[in-house]
């Protein structure tokens, strides 16, 4: 996606709707892999230490609260871009 991206920079009418470009790229890349166990792999970590100490964890179960979790990492980054770059 970075190709994708950097394509979309050089078009950006000003520099500064091209850093919220880069800034919307790295955190929904970052928030992404909060939505399911095997998502990210620290979230397959988390998972198997878990269940190694005893306390299972369902891969809807953690989908349950992942979507929860990236909904609202989201909905903070974008009003964080949206102030930092469109106010």
């Amino acid at each position: 996606m970075v190709p994708v991206v950097e394509e979309m920079v050089a078009q950006a009418p000003d520099a500064r709707t091209g850093q919220a470009l880069w800034w919307s790229f790295a955190l929904g890349a970052d928030f992404s892999g909060n939505g399911t166990a095997v998502a990210a792999s620290a979230d397959v970590v988390a998972v198997g230490i878990a269940a190694r100490t005893g306390h299972r964890i369902g891969f809807w179960q953690f989908t349950r609260y992942g979507v929860l979790v990236t909904a609202l990492s989201i909905t903070m980054a974008w009003v964080y871009v949206w102030l930092r770059y469109f106010t």
